[in-house]
């Protein structure tokens, strides 16, 4: 390690003394004042010829995406209203759709009623026919009764006059005529 130490001051003396040892790392004055002349060259080559339509490009890229924006947002808008009149044109549908059905119905009850009113005479008249039927059965069924009536009254008359009357008689009578009038 000693030895590396002394050849590198003796080296490092050398290059003091101006030896022409060049090192790989600093670059010699030259080169770098016509790295810098290049590069401000291009920086200027760029800043003048490429820069203005690196510009153009971004700001027209710039106004694109504005104007996406800006279309986006009117369409946003535009379909927002279109939404509305969509809403209120189904608003006015259901309205009409509900005045119909309730003058469907209205016109439903309206028919119902005419038909009851032209049934209703009939069902009077039928009523009315029932009523007579019932109340001819009714008188049928009186004068039958009567008639039969009639008929045992007689028929046990008869019997009172054809037989002689006493007790016994007029018990066995009055038995025969009952169990007939329960038959």
């Amino acid at each position: 390690m000693n030895a590396t130490l002394s050849t590198m001051a003796s080296g490092l003396l050398a290059a003091t003394e101006g030896e022409a040892t060049s090192n790989p790392i600093i670059p010699e004055w030259n080169e770098v004042i016509w790295g810098s002349a290049a590069f401000l060259i291009l920086l200027i080559v760029m800043w003048k010829l490429a820069l203005p339509p690196i510009r153009r490009a971004m700001e027209a890229r710039t106004e694109r995406i504005q104007g996406d924006l800006d279309a986006a947002a009117s369409a946003k808008t535009e379909a927002e209203e279109l939404r509305a009149s969509y809403d209120s044109r189904l608003a006015e549908a259901n309205a009409e759709a509900g005045r119909i059905i309730e003058e469907a119905r209205a016109d439903a009850e309206a028919v119902r009623q005419e038909r009851l009113a032209a049934i209703e005479p009939e069902i009077a008249e039928r009523r009315a026919q029932a009523e007579a039927d019932i109340e001819a059965a009714r008188a049928r069924a009186m004068a039958e009764v009567r008639a039969d009536i009639t008929s045992i009254a007689v028929g046990a008359a008869e019997q009172v006059v054809r037989a002689s009357i006493d007790e016994t008689a007029h018990a066995q009578l009055i038995d025969d005529y009952i169990a007939r009038v329960g038959n």
